[in-house]
Parts: structure tokens; sequence; C-alpha cells
């Protein structure tokens, strides 16, 4: 191989690692913020705050056609969820818990227009995304019956 053709690889390949690791980054970044908090029940309402914003990037993402970094801001949407869920349960308050659960609803609402907007081709991640998203509004009507 040439140099001019080693060029555009090594380029190429540098890009895909630093965008790569700016995800890493902004990830652990996310979780990093949410942890700092140590109050129960405003780290839930950060993590819905997160959780709202991460569903907006992937709408924006799934709109451009990059239906792989939509796929990553559902993920984020979903670990903030779990987050959320995860410091409810150890503020053990039911008004936290109807909240969130009022929240959850409604991103349930716009994942069912996202995935009616959504090809056939590109709701693999998002339909799995919408069955998570029963399971953690399953976990807060559980929460809300039970306080």
């Amino acid at each position: 191989m040439t140099v001019s053709v080693k060029l555009p690889k090594l380029i190429w390949s540098s890009v895909l690692f630093f965008g790569f690791a700016s995800f890493v980054y902004a990830q652990q970044s996310f979780m990093v913020e949410l942890e700092a908090e140590h109050d129960p029940a405003r780290r839930s309402d950060k993590a819905l705050g997160f959780a709202d914003a991460a569903f907006d990037n992937a709408r924006q993402f799934y709109t451009k056609g990059e239906v792989k970094k939509g796929d990553a801001e559902l993920e984020k949407m979903t670990n903030a969820l779990k987050e959320c869920v995860g410091s409810l349960e150890v503020a053990r308050k039911a008004r936290f818990y109807k909240k969130a659960e009022l929240r959850v609803a409604f991103l349930q609402r716009r994942m069912k227009g996202l995935l009616d907007e959504l090809s056939v081709q590109e709701r693999g991640w998002a339909e799995y995304t919408q069955r998570k998203l029963d399971e953690i509004q399953d976990k807060l009507m559980d929460g809300v019956m039970r306080k």
C-alpha cells in the first residue's frame, strides 16, 4: 500500500475511535452526574430529565436517518429510567413514584408515536425499548400501589 491509501484509512479509524470515546465519556459523565446527587428524590427527578432529553435526541437522530445513534440515545434513556427507579426505591415515598409514573407514561406515548414514524427495518431497538418502558412503568405502578 502506498502512503496515499494508508492516510485516509488512518484518518477514518481515528475518527471512529474518537467518536466512540466521546460517546463512552458522555455516557459515563451522565451517570457520574446522577450519582453525585445524594438526595434520592432529586436524583430520580434528574434521571427523568435525562431520559426526556435522551428521547428528544433519539427522535432527532432517527429523523436524520442515523439509526445507530438513535438507538444509543434510547439506551441512555433506558439507563436513566432504571436509575430513577433505583433512586425511588431508596426514597420510599409514593408521591415521587406517582410523579415518575406520569412522566414515564408520557414517554410511552411519545415512544409509540416514534414507532409509528419509523420504518419496519429501523424499529428493532425502538421496539425493544418500548418493552423496557413497559417493564419500568410496571415497577413504578407497583411502587405507587405499595406505598
